[in-house]
């Protein structure tokens, strides 16, 4: 290309940092700013590029990355731009572009606020402090963005552009929201077939089947905005990963989690995780969609839940709840498509991998399971419905015996943790001083103090797990209630479904038969019922059920 037909670039950039400031660095006005200037200085062949938008610490910018093209491609003889902070705030990255990149290629390049010209060579004179200074301008409002978030998050305020799906904006409170009509049944629904035993992509293939618009695609078509993740090629098509994100996400519980993630630093905008012990959680700050039972119920069935092997047609009605009353480990269904159903069984896991020179087999069938659970749970629901005072009596009595003593013996534990906590950072600290006195040489306070970190990082970590386990032994202490009221809702179990059994299940313990190879052999089944335990003593049942028996629980 000839000179005269190369372009005199005008670039302008506007933060959202920036737009906040008012009108002096909007588009528009660098624009206008930029057009008198060539027009007055006889500049031709112009041409206007600019990112809306984006942080000066960003420099993969879309109109950014054109204009290196055209350079790269001799198109551009000048690049004129309002101020340097207009071209970047990040020192090292501008002071290699103004002082390496543009001289290399021969380009010209003005900031007219600055009074910069690469023309003029005693132009230049200030222009790294002045880069400089637009850096620290950068990190400065960076810190003040993040101590704004914190404020908003302590408040419970939506810190994204955009309400979680399943809500809209509430016009009527400053950054609230409210249920989407359109979408809350869907969150609803993704968590009841959580709960009914589905995982994430048995769920994402029920929406997709369904012709159920995805987030991103829903809220375009909704607002118009855009999203990095949208592709309106597929709007029905769900994947795991949003289902998932949608599983973990506690603001479907009315509550607000802030700060769950954030940027490496201000130059740096890879996101980082914040773990939920880090967030800010303000509490009611808005409608629940599913209620604290769903919620734990979900998230206990996902810790369980194993992948549903492929040859299994249906998932495994008790997974992740019955386990072997001996090795305590998880007892495992055996189906195959050469053998009938009424053969499908579970094992114990340590006997199938270790032999029975560790445990035994623990066989049941999953028929027979199924019958000796739903009967007794239609006569434990039963008793809680007809004869209300006396089944909360029992469970009263029988917590303040059993429960109270597993609650104690937790405490005990929860408090000599802590203790030693206090003790390793009191044992640090002196470490240190002889250290520092001469008393213990660099080797040994390297060694010990590898030890007692290590130790403290795990004492650390236990704590809140033992905390949380006393507070659910707490907390099911005073849930006879919450049982009733669930036993109201269920009169008639015809049926034992993945929801109903994890609604009222959380454990259930076979144990080993009296007689080996016997089908009507005694074998204990032990079954921890939610919110009330184990109704009785382990007692021995038949897993022999009869026609007539079924016909008069039914009844």
């Amino acid at each position: 290309m000839a000179n005269q037909e190369k372009y005199t670039i005008l670039y302008g950039r506007l933060s959202q940092e920036d737009d906040l400031k008012g009108d002096s660095n909007s588009i528009q006005n660098q624009r206008l700013l930029l057009e008198k200037y060539t027009k007055e200085n006889g500049f031709i062949n112009v041409k206007f590029l600019y990112d809306d938008g984006y942080s000066g610490t960003n420099f993969n910018r879309p109109s950014w990355n054109e204009l290196l093209a055209l350079i790269e491609n001799d198109q551009v003889e000048t690049l004129i731009v309002k101020d340097l902070s207009r071209l970047g705030r990040e020192y090292l990255q501008v002071g290699y572009y103004t002082e390496i990149f543009f001289p290399q290629k021969g380009i010209r390049f003005i900031a007219v606020n600055d009074g910069v010209d690469s023309l003029y060579e005693s132009s230049n004179d200030f222009t790294p402090m002045r880069n400089w200074f637009n850096e620290l301008h950068a990190k400065d409002s960076s810190k003040k963005v993040r101590a704004v978030k914190r404020i908003q998050a302590e408040r419970g305020e939506i810190l994204g552009g955009r309400p979680p799906y399943g809500y809209r904006k509430d016009e009527t409170v400053r950054k609230g929201m409210a249920p989407d009509e359109d979408t809350a049944p869907v969150v609803q629904r993704i968590f009841s077939l959580c709960a009914g035993g589905k995982g994430p992509n048995q769920i994402a293939r029920i929406l997709t089947k369904d012709q159920i618009l995805n987030p991103t695609n829903y809220y375009y078509r909704r607002t118009g905005a855009k999203h990095r993740a949208l592709d309106t090629t597929m709007p029905y098509r769900w994947t795991s990963s949003t289902v998932t994100a949608i599983l973990n996400n506690r603001t479907y519980l009315g509550h607000m989690p802030g700060l769950r993630t954030t940027t490496i630093s201000y130059k740096n905008k890879k996101a980082v995780y914040h773990d939920a012990s880090e967030q800010i959680l303000v509490k009611n700050t808005h409608e629940a969609l599913i209620t604290q039972e769903q919620w734990d119920m979900v998230q206990e069935l996902r810790q369980r839940k194993k992948r549903t092997p492929k040859q299994m047609d249906e998932p495994n009605l008790f997974s992740g709840l019955v386990f072997c009353m001996d090795c305590e480990k998880p007892l495992v269904l055996h189906r195959a498509h050469t053998m009938a159903a009424v053969k499908n069984n579970f094992m114990c896991y340590t006997y199938k991998k270790k032999g029975k020179e560790v445990c035994s087999s623990h066989y049941i069938r999953e028929q027979d399971l199924t019958h000796i659970i739903l009967d007794d749970l239609r006569r434990v629901t039963h008793f809680a419905r007809q004869r209300e005072s006396l089944f909360a009596e029992y469970i009263n009595r029988k917590n303040s015996i059993e429960l109270r003593k597993e609650i104690n013996s937790l405490q005990r534990e929860l408090d000599t943790t802590k203790r030693r906590e206090v003790e390793l950072t009191a044992l640090f600290k002196r470490l240190y001083e002889d250290n520092v006195l001469g008393r213990v040489t660099n080797e040994q306070f390297r060694m010990l103090s590898a030890d007692y970190n290590a130790e403290q990082k795990e004492v650390k970590a236990s704590i809140p797990v033992k905390e949380s386990r006393l507070q659910k032994l707490m907390d099911s202490a005073s849930n006879v209630d919450a049982f009733i009221e669930k036993a109201r809702r269920y009169t008639k179990i015809t049926e034992l479904t993945p929801e109903i059994l994890r609604h009222f299940i959380s454990r259930i313990e076979v144990g080993e038969k009296s007689t080996k190879y016997s089908r009507t052999a005694e074998q204990a089944i032990r079954i921890v019922y939610r919110d009330v335990g184990i109704m009785d003593s382990v007692e021995p049942v038949s897993t022999e059920v009869t026609e007539n028996d079924k016909q008069e629980n039914i009844a």
